[in-house]
């Protein structure tokens, strides 16, 4: 089987490269023989070091602000990535869009043009955000009512997207809740880092891009009211750092309370880095929330990862938190409001019992998690799209 992935990232700073790498690798364990070809969009990330050799990369697709494009510039990028992606698509068996739109749109429009099935993954945001957008819903729909089958990232992005598409466009039956997935144990066993400012603190951490639909004006506004009684505790904030107007009202939100010296931005840092600051941490407080633009968190790979880490998260409820964390279990979910955040915060830090009780059961959740388990649903739909069936 030859297949031919569209993405924007295979790279380990983002949660849609992660899972590019992730299940293309599970899918050649589960399949030898799968012939593997990627379009890459124009490179704003590096690619990861664990991309083997032998995959066909081409970066041959527009970046990731597609999107948002003028009108014409839309139109011309359009047209002359659907002709590289077709190009490609006719020495395919099947095209799976692993970015969502509109790089899915020039996947689902190449591929018909080739006559292979096209397969979609829905990763939240930008599954639903083109739905309520006047410009592009059409053309969503359009793309919508060609996949052959769509790939969920969780429940909550499933039940987003089918509460706003028609049945009549994309029927039920054709949207398939896959989670993500973490290697558990490449998250166990220490890492030399050399000494990081982190080590010999005392903190919670926060992983993601510095935008309003994460949560970290959220997750801050409760770690301030906990700090402030807790003056060991400091608060670590792993992601690329812009120096735009959100990134200024994270750090004034530190320096107005007094805790400048205590909240940390460190932008990106190696996956080591990441593994290490994540066994070290209290507690993973990353709290998505609603963005003013619609914005909302589709799962969250970083949860699972802590979990393996043996790190107690909180996440939000009203976003693809509630398919990542098992509450009560693997971590606690809480509303998106600084009370409720504040309240479990203090709960996981004050009662050992507790925090002990969760990192067991973070740890049984993460090695419950296989991408091979995911790949082998994932190509029970490529079989599946191959013999006709699905559309």
């Amino acid at each position: 089987m030859k297949v031919l992935f569209l993405t924007d990232s295979l790279s380990e700073l983002d949660g849609v490269g992660r899972y590019s790498v992730r299940l293309i690798e599970a899918l050649e364990r589960q399949r030898p023989g799968l012939e593997v070809r990627v379009l890459l969009a124009r490179k704003h990330r590096p690619t990861s070091p664990e991309v083997p050799g032998h995959w066909q990369v081409d970066v041959a697709l527009p970046p990731d602000y597609f999107f948002y494009m003028s009108p014409a510039r839309f139109v011309v990028s359009r047209l002359l990535s659907t002709w590289r992606t077709f190009r490609a698509a006719r020495q395919a068996d099947l095209v799976h869009a692993i970015k969502d739109f509109p790089h899915s749109l020039l996947a689902v429009d190449a591929a018909r043009l080739a006559g292979k099935p096209c397969v979609a993954t829905g990763h939240g945001t930008y599954t639903i955000q083109p739905v309520l957008d006047d410009r592009h819903r059409a053309r969503a729909l359009s793309a919508y009512r060609r996949f052959a089958a769509l790939i969920s990232v969780s429940r909550y992005t499933r039940e987003r997207l089918l509460g706003i598409v028609p049945a009549e466009v994309l029927s039920p039956d054709r949207v398939h809740v896959i989670p993500n997935a973490v290697d558990a144990e490449s998250f166990v066993g220490p890492r030399e880092v050399g000494e990081p400012p982190w080590h010999g603190r005392r903190f919670t951490l926060g992983i993601g891009e510095l935008k309003e639909r994460k949560g970290h004006h959220l997750a801050l506004e409760a770690w301030i009211r906990v700090a402030r009684e807790q003056e060991d505790l400091h608060h670590f904030i792993v992601g690329n750092r812009a120096g735009d107007p959100y990134e200024e009202q994270l750090l004034a939100m530190a320096r107005d309370a007094g805790l400048g010296d205590r909240v940390h931005l460190v932008g990106n840092v190696s996956e080591d880095e990441k593994i290490d600051l994540l066994q070290r941490a209290e507690v993973f407080l990353h709290t998505p929330v609603t963005a003013a633009d619609g914005g909302f968190e589709g799962f969250g790979i970083v949860y699972l990862e802590a979990a393996a880490a043996g790190t107690v998260a909180i996440g939000t409820l009203d976003s693809g938190a509630e398919d990542a964390i098992v509450d009560g279990e693997s971590g606690r979910l809480v509303a998106q409001d600084a009370d409720a955040v504040e309240s479990a915060l203090r709960e996981i830090l004050s009662d050992g019992e507790l925090r002990s009780r969760l990192t067991e059961g973070a740890r049984a959740h993460a090695a419950a998690s296989s991408w091979d388990e995911n790949a082998r649903r994932v190509l029970e739909i490529y079989d599946a799209v191959g013999r006709g069936g699905e559309r």
